[in-house]
Formats: structure tokens, C-alpha cells, sequence
């Protein structure tokens, strides 16, 4: 890249190697290489905090209130893109997602490119089984919920718990072999919890006034 100021070779970092001008970031840039990392699934937290916290000092807008206007341009578009890049890597389902879409593998959704942009993406399908699963545990968690009965949707959100965290195991171990037959696993994982995550959802949500006659009824039917 020639840098916009001296316009002479500016180098990889943020800043031009030559006069230290703040320089734009590169719009197909893969998001862990943002933030500094390699492209895997386990990440070192702390770690990649820190230098997230660090670069975004380096290339925080405060820092170019009085520059040139394209110093200025460029330290918004690098925050927006660190931004970025800092919230999917830090949420494992989101960096989980990520790897497979830089691998091609299309779990459906909206997903960070590795140009930054969000592109749909094909929805991956479940098994007709699974589908039909989900379907009469969310029929029986309705019903629940229309009882008032608390004990048992907390006993049906504690059992979901521990298939989206199994999912989780299952998704961390494929993710880190990098063979297509693992990733293509981890994508059906994936599918799979995103179902698990909407039925928690559904299962935290307080009970509407017009869904039970009865709130502090446990078995009421």
C-alpha cells in the first residue's frame, strides 16, 4: 500500500513505516489478522484483549480530531473494523461461524466476510428428525408455559443447557482438526445449536399475563 501522505511504501501496520501517518485498513483484511491473531478456533482471550485494547488506542478517532481529514477517515474506518473484529472473535459461537464461512462452508445467516462486509449465506439444513424433535420440545414448552408451570420449563431449559453446551465441545474439537469432514460437522453443530439457543431463549422469557390464569400455579393445568 503507498501511503496517502508521503506517498511513498507505508508497510502492513497501522502506521506508515516512512512518516507514521496513520494509513486506511484493507477492506478484504481477515478479521483475526486484524486483531493480530492466527486463524484458529481456540484464542487466548487475555491475550487477544489486550492487543484488541491496544490497537484501538493506537487508532481511536480521539487520537485524530485535528489530523488531515484522511487521517481522520482512516482512524474511523479502522475502529469500525477492529470493532468488528473484536466481537466476532471474542463470542465462540460468532468465531466458530466465521472460520467455517472462511473455509466455504455456509451455515445460513448474515456473516462477517473476510472483507469485513455481511453476505446471506445458505442455510445449512437439519435433519428432518432432529426438526421434528425440537418441534414437540418447543410444543411441550409452550404447554408449560400456559400452566404456569416453572419447575418443569426450568427443568426443560437445564436439559437444553447441556446439549447447547455439548454442542460446544463438539463444535471446539471438529474446528480444530481443520479436515473438511470435521468442519462440515461443526456446521451441523452449529444449526443445531442455534435451535438449542432460541428454545433457552424462549424459556427465560417471562410468562405474559395472558398466557396462564394461574401464575403461582406449578401443575396447573
Amino acid at each position: 500500500m503507498i501511503c496517502w501522505s508521503c506517498q511513498k511504501e507505508a508497510g502492513r501496520e497501522p502506521l506508515c513505516a516512512g512518516c507514521g501517518a496513520l494509513q486506511p485498513p484493507d477492506d478484504k483484511a481477515d478479521l483475526f489478522a486484524v486483531v493480530g491473531l492466527p486463524a484458529r478456533y481456540a484464542v487466548d482471550l487475555a491475550a487477544a484483549e489486550a492487543a484488541y485494547k491496544d490497537l484501538s488506542r493506537q487508532v481511536h478517532p480521539d487520537r485524530y480530531a485535528t489530523a488531515d481529514p484522511r487521517a481522520r477517515r482512516a482512524s474511523l474506518a479502522r475502529t469500525v473494523q477492529l470493532n468488528l473484529a473484536w466481537r466476532t472473535i471474542k463470542d465462540p459461537v460468532r468465531r466458530a461461524e466465521y472460520l467455517l464461512t472462511r473455509a466455504g462452508i455456509d451455515i445460513g445467516g448474515k456473516q462477517p466476510t473476510p472483507g469485513g462486509e455481511e453476505k446471506r449465506t445458505m442455510e445449512v439444513g437439519a435433519p428432518p428428525a432432529f426438526l421434528m424433535e425440537i418441534l414437540e420440545l418447543n410444543d411441550e414448552l409452550a404447554g408449560a408455559r400456559r400452566a404456569g408451570d416453572a419447575v418443569k420449563i426450568a427443568f426443560m431449559a437445564e436439559e437444553m443447557r447441556g446439549r447447547a453446551d455439548a454442542s460446544m465441545k463438539t463444535i471446539a474439537a471438529q474446528l480444530a482438526t481443520g479436515a473438511r469432514a470435521q468442519l462440515d460437522e461443526a456446521a451441523r453443530e452449529l444449526v443445531a445449536l442455534r435451535y438449542y439457543q432460541r428454545f433457552l431463549e424462549e424459556a427465560s422469557r417471562p410468562v405474559a399475563a395472558g398466557e396462564t390464569s394461574n401464575h403461582g400455579g406449578a401443575g396447573a393445568r
